[in-house]
């Protein structure tokens, strides 16, 4: 299941279904602009690989999924709190999300605190740094480094905004 269906969200599930989910179900706030992303998914996966459903559905959706990714807004510094009722994940997902900052979110603790194995969008915010470093300048990056520099940043911050307060720290 995925909450998010907007840029971040496309990308995700495309890259979901390549690295070979069998399916993911796209759930968003706006039906319409789920529908469409599923739809797309399915003329490029084939059909019945991508489907969309209503927010009033999550319940039922998750407590057969295997994994919940999370593309929303929803947890950033701006945007704090929590995707979902925090009720509705159990012991038998996995939680991923493309939130990187903060990257212990308020959705990743409750997910850990019921058993559910986790990702943070670290990797997400790091390999996308690379990509339009590689883009950019037509060089290779040292994409360990970034990973590892997300991490320290993560770690020695301590706020609510830690890539920003690194980042003014190392400026």
């Amino acid at each position: 299941v995925q909450l998010g269906a907007g840029g971040a969200g496309a990308a995700v599930a495309h890259a979901t279904l390549t690295l070979g989910a069998e399916r993911v179900t796209v759930v968003d706030a706006l039906p319409e602009r789920a529908a469409a992303l599923a739809d797309s998914l399915n003329g490029h996966f084939g059909a019945g690989r991508a489907a969309a459903a209503a927010p009033t559905a999550l319940a039922d959706l998750l407590a057969r999924a295997d994994g919940l990714v999370h593309a929303t807004p929803t947890g950033m510094a701006a945007h704090p709190g929590i995707p979902l009722p925090g009720d509705l994940l159990h012991p038998g997902l996995w939680v991923a999300e493309v939130v990187y900052r903060p990257l212990e979110t308020e959705l990743l603790r409750t997910a850990r605190a019921v058993g559910c194995a986790t990702l943070d969008g670290g990797g997400m915010a790091a390999f996308q740094a690379a990509d339009a470093f590689r883009l950019f300048t037509g060089r290779e990056p040292d994409s360990a480094r970034m990973l590892a520099d997300i991490a320290d940043i993560a770690s020695t911050a301590g706020s609510a905004d830690p890539a920003g307060d690194a980042v003014a720290a190392r400026q």
